[in-house]
């Protein structure tokens, strides 16, 4: 069919009215992914890893994570804290498998944020908000705000950058300087220290045509993003006060792209995964048959065998293996399982096993198999305790336990920054150290200035719930009240 001039300008016009936006991939940090470019900046609090090109991507190999809350936690936050905590997973747990999101995720808002202004003026950081954005890193997702623009690399005499647009339109799959609606340029900077030196350069993000410009809720997994970004950015991204529904159209988009079953990388299981049911066998083999090939990729110098038909030379036992390093397909969806805690040895009470079945490809061969994995702990761990300092006074709020990358993708091509997994171990320290004071100099009690308090809060007209568990508002208020002198 011929398309006319007429058409063709009204396809254009309808795409270009279509909001656009854009994710951001989270993979460990390359080689030449150095400070001095802007990754992982001096002087910060450091990042959980850096931006991955499409085709790059780390993701979970399971379907299944399970999380626990530790005696720690529930002491400091109270019943109100670990209610906050399941309604956060709750929120990956309620959406639909990544296939059957519609393919303009209209069912996505571009907007999912809002400002609670009695917590933001005490200072409050939404405890549900933050776990949120911590678990769209688990899944492989990082901050767009932080890396829609990045330098590649910097020469001097003269000074001469190249700089790469690492987010992707959550549609088209294409490079893209959109967020969630929102266009993004950028200004080259240097940044110095006090001696005149320079510490590092930035592709600073910008926000062209939007005094407030939209956000992701992935926008919080990158807490750098106020050193390297635009002062109108830092605004939008400030979580002090600010409280998030849900995914926006971008953060869902990101998890469309990584989880999609026609997304196929080749990956391996998560590290402990054995072949079979160990709820039916004890641990071996002995997976249900309906879903077992009989087909098992043998050691490396030996052959493909049939050990559930016959045994070939080389092999000697009529075991299925594990079929640990293939081609898997996106898991579709992820779901989050609660596991009870034992408070005192941050162990499960009760040895857990997640077991799923799934099809792998190897040297040409389908394989279906049953894969388990026997935890003696759960595998996100949310507890409470002193975090530490930053700029060495401040009391950190929370943060999330260094992820673990595996780069499956360089099997095949030595040089390769990807594909591969992220192992679903990790875990989330949110601080107990309460209420305390700022104070610069010789000054006294009334000179402090409050610090930020984690709290649960929404757009309602409820009044924020305080931590330690059995803080009163009205006790916060007046010394709020108290420190400005009213």
């Amino acid at each position: 069919m011929r398309t006319t001039p007429f058409l063709a300008s009204l396809v254009a016009l309808m795409l270009g009215a279509m909001p656009t936006g854009a994710f951001s991939l989270l993979g460990p940090m390359a080689g030449w992914q150095a400070p001095d470019l802007g990754y992982n900046i001096p002087d910060s609090v450091p990042e959980y890893g850096g931006p991955r090109l499409r085709g790059d991507e780390y993701r979970l190999s399971t379907p299944v994570v399970t999380y626990g809350i530790d005696g720690s936690f529930v002491e400091f936050f109270g019943a109100d804290g670990v209610r906050a905590v399941d309604e956060a997973f709750a929120v990956f747990n309620s959406l639909t498998n990544v296939s059957a999101f519609s393919e303009s995720l209209s069912e996505f808002p571009l907007k999912a944020d809002g400002i609670n202004p009695t917590a933001a003026a005490l200072g409050l950081l939404d405890l549900k908000t933050q776990l949120m954005s911590q678990i769209m890193a688990n899944l492989g997702l990082t901050s767009p705000e932080r890396w829609c623009w990045s330098i590649r690399g910097r020469a001097v005499d003269p000074i001469r950058y190249s700089v790469v647009n690492y987010n992707f339109d959550p549609v088209s799959g294409r490079p893209s300087r959109y967020i969630n609606g929102t266009l993004y340029s950028y200004v080259l900077r240097d940044i110095f220290n006090d001696a005149g030196a320079r510490i590092f350069s930035d592709a600073r993000e910008i926000p062209v045509d939007s005094a407030n410009p939209n956000v992701s809720l992935a926008s919080f997994v990158s807490v750098a993003s106020f050193a390297t970004s635009d002062e109108r950015v830092s605004r939008a991204i400030d979580p002090i006060g600010r409280y998030f529904t849900g995914l926006t159209r971008d953060d869902a988009g990101g998890m469309r792209y990584l989880y999609h079953p026609l997304n196929r990388n080749y990956e391996q299981a998560p590290v402990g995964s054995v072949r079979g049911s160990v709820a039916s066998a004890g641990g071996g083999g002995g997976a249900s048959a309906s879903l077992e090939s009989p087909w098992t990729i043998a050691s490396v110098g030996q052959t493909v065998g049939t050990t559930a038909v016959g045994t070939p030379a080389t092999t000697t036992t009529n075991t299925l293996q594990l079929v640990n390093q293939g081609v898997r397909a996106g898991v579709d969806r992820v779901r989050f399982v609660r596991v009870n805690v034992d408070p005192v040895l941050r162990q499960n009470a009760r040895q857990a096993a997640v077991t799923y079945p799934e099809v792998v490809s190897s040297n040409g061969v389908v394989i279906r198999q049953v894969v388990s994995r026997v935890l003696a702990r759960p595998e996100i761990l949310i507890i409470a305790r002193d975090v530490g300092l930053r700029d060495g006074y401040i009391p950190i709020g929370g943060a999330l336990a260094p992820l673990t990358f595996q780069n499956t993708g360089s099997v095949l091509d030595g040089s390769a920054e990807g594909p591969g997994i992220v192992e679903p171990i990790s875990g989330y320290t949110f601080s107990k150290v309460g209420v305390y004071s700022l104070n610069i100099g010789n000054s006294d009690e009334q000179d402090g200035q409050p610090g930020i308090l984690w709290g649960s809060f929404d757009g309602s007209t409820n009044a924020p719930v305080l931590y330690p568990a059995g803080s009163r508002l009205s006790d916060l208020e007046a010394a709020a009240l108290s420190v400005r002198g009213n």
